[in-house]
């Protein structure tokens, strides 16, 4: 966007455009203000740690603000055709349902496009309520922003055709008037279809007004998206998908979403929404609102289940209608209630069973904050049951927490783990040490997490991985109600120079660093040993620059005998990514020579820029410049075992 070239705006055919622009100006402001490059967004250049979990928040949070709006915008418009009760416990219930939660918080599009499609709808009905044409402009504008955030809102064109058909069907009823002939109901079909043609407008001028590609190659860019759908419905997904027992790759089958939905749902709204179409057989026209609700979410599933290419997030959009389904079967329950013939007199019994749902409904929500997507609903047997079913685990819930408890443990600067790629970000945006995502013998750490295990992602390698692993107990796991999400296998890496002498320091390099002490494997070696030398340093986390390291042995005639030149922590660690405070051990082995003739020799070792090779200034605790900006760390002595003097 901030270099014109338009035709790259086209990321995705989902289209993702809404989450560009919310998500990207909240990254963008975020990498202005921390000097940040996109690599290091991104976790593909080296940055502080911290940093990628701090830019997802500043993703995250324009997004967020998006859909409470228009839940905000959607208590407004329920309140219209509903009143006020359905419109405040239907706002109350999807503010506080898990499953919706859990992907408005994240980087993606799911719970966006499920609340521009849900504020559509609910236009669209007030429209053909009150006949306002602003809400059937506002109706096509969200369409339109729905259309720009993922394919599957395509729904929207059949779905918009039945309700305005449904609407318009109850005129024709009547027998036309006889000065009219036969034609008039050919005659009063034309407003209906009006209202689709402007409907239809409005979308297709918000699809191409917010996204770009479309200025400048909006053939192109549109047979992109229409291609990529079919190829999402014809293809099946790359990993295989956990369903009923068992993974297997291809299409898990027609019941994917009805059980996702069962499980996903909570003890509140699951019932209430039944409740909801048992009384809306009774309410007649009353009803109506319920049942084109219901048609909503079942034709929404009825579309998604007709791809090959299935996942759990495919169906949140159908859930926003669901909590309004149920926000009507708990204000009916209630109305039932208090007709009771003992309970007539009692006027507070409605209100405080409808108090009672709400409540029970953050009950189940607010205490899983921050894992609302480890929620799986308590009257179909919760996660224990909903684990031989579903697959868990979608957003990598808990591996943030295994990232955290191993940034606790000795050396974890040094450290390295393995894990699979499909949620290893979630866990490399926060530790501290070096992720790998390919099976390396090197790591310190294994670490497993369940849907990787019910989907076998990884294929055989990581099968037989798992396998060896699972017969010793893990150095870390956890569990949410009663189901492991996270194992961590693995033991911290040696300590280097353990017991080794110790020389204290504080010198200061430049501005923003300060080594702090050093400790060494010895102070006598024998020719071809490796010295090991742990500089300590510490930062105030403004170092704007990745200086190297260098460590030289010279003899007694300044003549350089050894060497090892490195970034800080084999390159994991460069000094940019330094965070105020900060304690960073770090290690350089330098090989000595088959041929070292004995002696003594001095340690030295400092920082210089790679690009200049300009050393870094360096002076003592007493503020003292240092010749040649070097630090000498002390003498070494150098003999050959055996030998006498």
């Amino acid at each position: 966007m901030l270099v014109r070239d338009w035709a790259e705006t086209f990321h995705s055919y989902h289209p993702g455009v809404t989450t560009m622009w919310l998500s990207g100006i909240g990254l963008k402001l975020f990498a202005w203000q921390r000097g940040l490059s996109s690599d290091q967004l991104l976790g593909v250049a080296p940055t502080q740690p911290g940093t990628m979990d701090a830019a997802v928040t500043a993703g995250v949070v324009p997004m967020a603000l998006a859909i409470a709006l228009c839940i905000a915008i959607s208590y407004s418009l329920l309140r219209r055709i509903t009143g006020r009760r359905v419109a405040i416990i239907g706002s109350c219930l999807l503010a506080m349902d898990p499953f919706y939660i859990a992907y408005s918080k994240v980087l993606h599009v799911d719970a966006l496009l499920a609340a521009f499609m849900a504020v559509s709808v609910l236009f669209l009905f007030n429209y053909l309520h009150q006949d306002r044409w602003s809400d059937l402009i506002l109706s096509g504008a969200f369409a339109g922003l729905a259309f720009l955030t993922k394919s599957p809102s395509i729904f929207l064109i059949p779905y918009t055709a039945l309700v305005v058909g449904v609407h318009g069907l109850a005129p024709l009823r009547h027998p036309p008037d006889a000065s009219t002939g036969g034609r008039r109901p050919v005659r009063r079909l034309w407003p209906y279809a009006r209202i689709l043609l402007i409907w239809g407008a409005v979308a297709v001028v918000v699809f191409c007004a917010l996204w770009p590609a479309m200025w400048v190659e909006p053939a192109r860019t549109a047979r992109r998206v229409v291609e990529g759908v079919f190829f999402h419905v014809e293809t099946i997904h790359e990993n295989p998908i956990f369903f009923n027992g068992k993974a297997a790759m291809g299409d898990p089958g027609p019941l994917f979403y009805p059980a996702t939905i069962a499980w996903k749902t909570t003890l509140v709204t699951l019932p209430m929404a039944c409740a909801a179409l048992v009384f809306a057989l009774r309410r007649g026209k009353r009803g109506r609102t319920v049942w084109l609700l219901a048609a909503y979410v079942v034709c929404f599933t009825a579309q998604m289940s007709l791809g090959e290419w299935k996942q759990i997030a495919y169906i949140v959009p159908a859930f926003p209608a669901l909590d309004v389904i149920a926000a009507f079967g708990l204000t009916w329950s209630a109305e039932a209630l208090g007709h009771i013939r003992r309970w007539r007199e009692r006027r507070w019994v409605p209100t405080a069973f409808i108090a009672l749902g709400l409540t029970l409904q953050a009950g189940v929500t607010l205490p899983r904050h921050p894992y609302y997507g480890a929620h799986y609903n308590a009257l179909l047997g919760g996660a224990q049951v909903a684990q031989h079913i579903l697959p868990l685990q979608d957003q990598g819930e808990g591996l943030d927490l295994a990232a955290r408890y191993l940034n606790t443990l000795p050396r974890a600067q040094r450290a390295s783990a393995v894990i699979h790629q499909r949620s290893g970000i979630v866990f490399k945006r926060i530790f501290e040490g070096n992720t790998a995502y390919d099976r390396v013998p090197w790591a310190s750490y294994r670490v497993y997490y369940v849907n990787q295990v019910m989907r076998h992602l990884g294929g055989a390698e990581w099968d037989v991985a798992w396998e060896a692993d699972r017969q010793t107990d893990p150095l870390w796991s956890v569990a949410f109600d009663g189901v492991t999400y996270v194992w961590v296998y693995g033991a911290p890496p040696a300590e280097p120079a353990a017991g080794g002498p110790e020389v204290e320091m504080g010198v200061r390099l430049g501005e923003h660093v300060q080594l702090k002490r050093v400790r060494l494997s010895a102070r006598t070696l024998a020719p071809g040993e490796t010295l090991t030398v742990v500089p300590i340093w510490e930062s105030d986390g403004q170092t704007e620059k990745d200086y190297r390291v260098f460590c030289h042995l010279l003899s007694t005639s300044g003549e350089l005998v050894a060497q090892r030149d490195d970034p800080p922590v084999y390159g994991f660690r460069p000094t940019t990514t330094w965070r105020a405070g900060e304690i960073i051990e770090d290690s350089y082995d330098i090989a000595l020579g088959e041929d070292l003739p004995p002696g003594e020799y001095e340690l030295s070792m400092g920082m210089y820029d790679i690009e200049t090779m300009e050393r870094l200034p360096t002076y003592d605790p007493a503020d003292e410049h240092l010749p040649e900006d070097r630090i000498v760390v002390g003498t070494l002595h150098i003999e050959v075992p055996g030998a006498t003097e």
